[in-house]
């Protein structure tokens, strides 16, 4: 392993060659050993190295900002890989999200311009730090290309992690589009129940289409629980800001259903609604086939939502309200409304 992860949190930081951002395999393979490894503070102190680099050769080498984009990339895998595997039920995961916060709380980086000016690092995605740059969308490709892969510890590590951070409403909300499609996934898509006891070990050969609801839906039950309010206020407003237009299509169960005519793909209250019926059908699925544990699940998160749209007196009740036939005569809508 390279000696830079070596670095005490204690010293300053060292510039390096290594770290040549997100693409460069020896930066990856570095940080996801010494995440499997547990050296979570060793991987902080590489994190304050990328931030201070940043700093250094914005503020003080008078380099581009351009100049200094890969080791924003290289910050944010580091966070990645860390929340794969820091416990999602730990104060330390809760940690590396405040670590970020203050990253953002350092405020816009700046050096003096020639004359009495100042200028401002800007990217193509925002400006540092301010906008945590390149976070939503680092976070968002890792995600997708890793999420089949991953075994069922760290895909629930993982979704905890995205949705406490998307929780604190920052990067505009973009890392909300993680859940867009992670619930395609768990909700649209047409794929068997599977069991909570199946083997769900890491492999990189799975693909999406292999994995079950029992391997997706603790994931999208965590954003529910930690993020719940904030995907309300999406709907509400009908979000569909994402990096690309896959990202928020919708399903083609949710495409195909009377809701899915209301709303073609971002949140929308009729999605929100979609899942919601989808959960109820996925518990008395699980109930029936003794599936307890992905029944609470399932019950859980349907209490979760109904409590959530209640307290904030969403649009989404307005819109329940004005459905008509479409929830009136839906048998799983008539199951769910003795809860509202």
């Amino acid at each position: 392993m390279h000696d830079l992860l070596r670095d005490s949190p204690g010293l300053p930081p060292r510039d390096s060659s290594w770290g040549l951002g997100v693409g460069d395999p020896t930066d990856r393979v570095d940080f996801e050993e010494a995440a499997r490894a547990g050296d979570f503070d060793i991987l902080r102190s590489v994190a304050h190295n990328r931030a201070w680099i940043v700093g250094q050769k914005y503020c003080r080498s008078g380099d581009s900002i351009d100049s200094c984009e890969r080791h924003l990339h290289s910050l944010w895998y580091v966070y990645y890989q860390c929340a794969k595997h820091i416990s999602h039920e730990s104060f330390e995961q809760d940690r590396w999200v405040l670590d970020i916060l203050r990253t953002r709380g350092r405020g816009p980086l700046t050096r003096p311009a020639p004359g009495a000016g100042i200028d401002i690092a800007r990217t193509p995605d925002g400006t540092v730090w301010n906008d945590l740059p390149f976070l939503a969308t680092d976070m968002t490709e890792c995600w997708i290309n890793s999420c089949a892969a991953m075994d069922s510890k760290q895909r629930l590590n993982a979704a905890s992690f995205l949705a406490k951070l998307a929780s604190t409403r920052i990067a505009n909300d973009r890392l909300c589009q993680i859940a867009l499609a992670l619930f395609r996934h768990t909700f649209e898509s047409v794929r068997p129940l599977g069991s909570s006891n199946e083997p769900d070990d890491e492999d990189h050969r799975r693909r999406i289409p292999e994995l079950t609801i029992a391997s997706l839906l603790p994931s999208a039950c965590a954003w529910i629980r930690e993020a719940g309010h904030n995907i309300i206020l999406l709907s509400d407003a009908s979000w569909n800001d994402c990096s690309n237009s896959t990202i928020g299509r919708g399903g083609f169960s949710f495409l195909e259903s009377e809701l899915g005519q209301r709303a073609r793909g971002g949140f929308s209250p009729w999605r929100w609604l979609y899942w919601l019926k989808r959960l109820h059908q996925i518990a008395d699925e699980a109930s029936k086939a003794d599936e307890k544990l992905l029944a609470e699940q399932a019950a859980k998160a349907i209490d979760i939502m109904l409590s959530d749209v209640k307290q904030r007196n969403s649009q989404i009740l307005k819109v329940f309200e004005a459905a008509g036939d479409v929830v009136t005569q839906d048998e799983d809508f008539m199951g769910l409304k003795k809860k509202w």
